[in-house]
């Protein structure tokens, strides 16, 4: 009977394994079925042409300015050693450590530099200029001790001090600040170094850096990044019109990539862009009023007119609720990009990545006479843009022979040169002199063509520029 019993049990187990491994294999075939339907949808691109035929030209003009800007735009977090907040703890992408704030900022050049608001990163910056000034405070005071006590004592006692600051991780000393940037063409969070910031315009200049591991040791070292992922250009935003369409890209709430659409609701607002911790005294001039959606995280992000070029960076709103309320503002372009750029130059100079921009020597009427009224019979009236106010003496401008304008003792006006051309490039206003000369670094040799405004005669001369003066 026992016998039986197992011979049932043997053929039981016999189909058991049988039909599993059948339904094992029907399975299978089911999933590389799918998979393969899957890999034929992954494979079908759909062109952009395609997806836009039915979107009227102004959705097109959006949508396009999303797809050339986007990638650029950047999310900006600071954080600082210590236990990570509830914030990163749902977000583990995010660099761990206490959060200091969170914000948005966008590329501008290929070698890593960003833009954004000052008080996105302001935490961050305090942070890190108090350490400095601990640093300077220390080595003032050892260089007076060693007056007094044994150099090497001292040496001894500050070594030991700096050791234990930079060692501290209590989380009431923002000494560890470090600022992180994603861009979102980009998967990763690359640390940052605060370049320089003007608070007064609400601006900060970030540089990403990457750390490159060594494979022999856990030490790690810094360099400069080059990234390809998209950068934006700047756009003039005395042009803009009242109700002209803008786009506004950030990271409000953390939710980053999102855009918002709306309208330059007026201009020539001002405002100041002091916070709790460092009120401003002085405000901002001609900012932009915008009903674009702008909500907290918004803060750094471009401000885009419908060609992709940043007019503004979204700074603050008025609100009753902390939310949106339709009234946002942004700190004008034209402002920031003279004072962007010149942070950036200094950087490099003083990075040794590019000489320092190279010194001519003039001032330039920054208006026309006559309003450029092209009826008039007056020549000079008409051929007064670039021109030369004033020759420094000594200049690489005076060798040259550049002749400025002249008022005579008995009044008249004696017109000099103006600048119609750098290195053959033409130059119709004081924004595209200013360009160009700013691209020119000291001991490089440049041909101006200037034009005599009484006579209307062009020459070309050829001018090395000199070293800035200090």
């Amino acid at each position: 009977m026992n016998d039986f019993r197992k011979i049932i049990f043997l053929f039981c187990s016999c189909i058991t394994v049988s039909t599993s491994g059948f339904s094992g294999v029907r399975i299978n075939r089911h999933y590389d079925f799918a998979r393969q339907q899957q890999s034929k949808l992954q494979s079908v691109a759909v062109p952009i042409s395609e997806l836009e035929k039915d979107l009227t030209p102004a959705e097109r003009s959006v949508t396009s300015v999303v797809r050339s800007c986007g990638p650029a735009v950047a999310y900006v977090t600071s954080v600082v050693s210590g236990p990570t907040t509830n914030s990163n703890k749902k977000n583990k992408s995010l660099p761990p450590g206490r959060s200091l704030g969170s914000g948005s900022g966008f590329q501008v050049s290929t070698d890593g530099y960003v833009c954004t608001n000052y008080h996105v990163i302001e935490r961050a910056y305090t942070a890190q200029q108090t350490l400095s000034n601990l640093n300077k405070l220390l080595d003032q005071i050892a260089g007076n001790a060693t007056k007094i006590f044994p150099e090497s004592i001292v040496d001894s006692v500050q070594s030991n001090i700096k050791n234990a600051l930079n060692n501290n991780t209590d989380q009431s000393n923002e000494l560890f600040a470090t600022v992180y940037v994603r861009i979102n063409s980009d998967t990763k969070y690359e640390k940052c170094r605060i370049v320089d910031v003007m608070p007064d315009l609400d601006l900060a200049v970030l540089k990403k850096i990457v750390v490159e591991e060594d494979d022999d040791s856990s030490s790690s070292t810094s360099s400069p990044t080059t990234d390809d992922k998209g950068t934006v250009s700047f756009g003039s935003s005395s042009n803009l019109l009242v109700g002209q369409s803008v786009v506004a890209i950030g990271n409000p709430f953390g939710l980053d990539k999102t855009v918002t659409t709306g309208v330059v609701s007026a201009v020539n607002r001002e405002f100041r862009a002091g916070t709790a911790r460092t009120p401003a005294n002085t405000p901002i001039r001609n900012c932009i009023q915008t009903d674009a959606a702008i909500n907290p995280g918004n803060s750094g992000g471009p401000l885009l007119n419908l060609k992709g070029e940043v007019v503004g960076i979204n700074t603050a709103i008025i609100t009753t609720s902390g939310s949106n309320a339709g009234i946002g503002f942004a700190v004008p372009a034209d402002q920031l990009k003279p004072v962007m750029d010149d942070i950036i130059r200094t950087d490099r100079v003083a990075k040794g990545e590019r000489k320092d921009r190279g010194y001519l020597g003039i001032s330039v009427l920054k208006q026309t006479v006559g309003g450029g009224d092209e009826s008039t019979s007056s020549s000079t009236a008409r051929m007064m843009i670039n021109a030369i106010t004033s020759v420094d003496p000594g200049s690489p401008a005076e060798q040259a022979g550049l002749m400025p304008i002249k008022v005579q003792p008995n009044g008249s006006v004696e017109y000099g040169d103006c600048i119609v051309a750098v290195s053959g490039n033409e130059v119709s206003s004081l924004q595209e002199l200013q360009s160009e000369l700013d691209s020119r670094v000291s001991g490089e040799q440049i041909s101006l063509t200037v034009q005599d405004s009484s006579t209307g005669e062009k020459r070309v001369v050829y001018v090395t520029l000199g070293e800035q003066r200090r």
